[in-house]
């Protein structure tokens, strides 16, 4: 394992599209866009820790190339704004009575996280000499009905600033942005893509790793690069020689761990730390809703808690679960669930 970088999901991370195994024909479209020095606002769809957002920067890299990072920017729709951002928005929001038009004295209506995070960003001129900016949404379906605000912003400042907007679930996002966009679908890579990967690293790092357990490991990280490269590198500490019996036993270990110790938190009562733990969890290791619930659940069952306590937070989760269905933001029913069970272990 290399000292500079001990993480090898950073070690591999890929550093153009050229690296970026499969998706040929996503690579094929998004390099013609490079060439022509033009492209459309897009969506990006897929499921989560596919690699959206991985390719949605190694493009702009690319075609922003000397210019990137004074006319990029990358934000978290999903990611509540700090109070600090929201008095600056509430702020921004007034316009002086000072100024001369229509809308002196008023307040103007755009919603907090627009008026913080994105149009400081499109409103300003591009730098250098790239065509316009380019601005990373991800998670933008978690916006809800902040959506039309992104619609203004499209026509309003499209030459200056171009959009990528990164989504799980396409019915979630208004039929108006939709229209305004190009929809590229990121598909999970292909097992002899993975394989080949598999094979490079296993060579790199020394290890022995047979054809059957890089199909297991396929299986179990979903064919998500980054989820199986934490679990082969985790796997390798034992040895050099992978085995699928170590792989299913430190994929369940290293869930069971992380889930335990967030469990472990919630119960304590500390809300803010649950909650940066939770985010971290699913940003890194990219378990949506649904499966955190249930290792949830499994770790609820191990731990030495009364019948009633038991009971409470099956009851909150079976709750949270059911209202996810339903939901267009997930982080807010997660951290509901995590506040119930920081309130509820006050009762305990």
């Amino acid at each position: 394992m290399s000292e500079e970088i001990p993480i090898w999901r950073i070690k591999y991370h890929p550093k153009n599209l050229d690296k970026v195994y499969g998706r040929d024909k996503v690579k094929e479209t998004l390099k013609k866009f490079i060439h022509q020095r033009n492209f459309p606002h897009f969506i990006f769809v897929g499921s989560k820790g596919i690699g959206k957002t991985t390719i949605a920067q190694l493009f702009s890299k690319e075609f922003l190339d000397k210019d990137y990072n004074a006319n990029f920017k990358l934000v978290y729709a999903n990611v509540p704004l700090s109070e600090e951002e929201r008095k600056q928005a509430r702020a921004d929001a007034y316009v002086s009575t000072s100024k001369i038009g229509s809308i002196a004295g008023r307040r103007i209506t755009t919603p907090a996280f627009i008026q913080a995070k994105v149009k400081p960003f499109v409103q300003l001129k591009v730098l250098g000499e790239a065509p316009f900016k380019i601005l990373i949404v991800k998670n933008f379906e978690a916006l809800g009905s902040n959506q039309q605000g992104f619609r203004r912003l499209m026509e309003i400042y499209s030459k200056n600033c171009r959009m990528i907007l990164i989504t799980t679930k396409i019915s979630s996002i208004i039929d108006p942005i939709v229209s305004r966009c190009q929809i590229i679908l990121v598909s999970r890579v292909k097992l002899d893509k993975f394989k080949k990967l598999i094979l490079e690293i296993a060579e790199k790092e020394s290890l022995k790793i047979s054809d059957d357990c890089i199909d297991v490991l396929y299986r179990i990280s979903e064919g998500k690069i980054s989820r199986a490269i934490d679990l082969l590198q985790l796997s390798s500490i034992t040895g050099n020689s992978i085995s699928i019996e170590n792989l299913y036993e430190n994929a369940q270990k290293f869930h069971n761990d992380l889930i335990r110790s967030l469990l472990l938190v919630a119960i304590k009562g500390d809300f803010p730390k649950t909650r940066e733990l939770a985010r971290k969890i699913l940003s890194n290791y990219k378990f949506n809703a649904h499966e955190l619930y249930k290792l949830l659940l499994l770790e609820i069952n191990k731990l030495p808690l009364s019948k009633f306590t038991r009971i409470k937070l099956i009851n909150l989760i079976a709750d949270s679960d059911f209202r996810t269905l339903d939901s267009r933001d997930i982080d807010i029913q997660i951290s509901a669930l995590l506040s119930k069970i920081c309130l509820f272990s006050g009762y305990m």
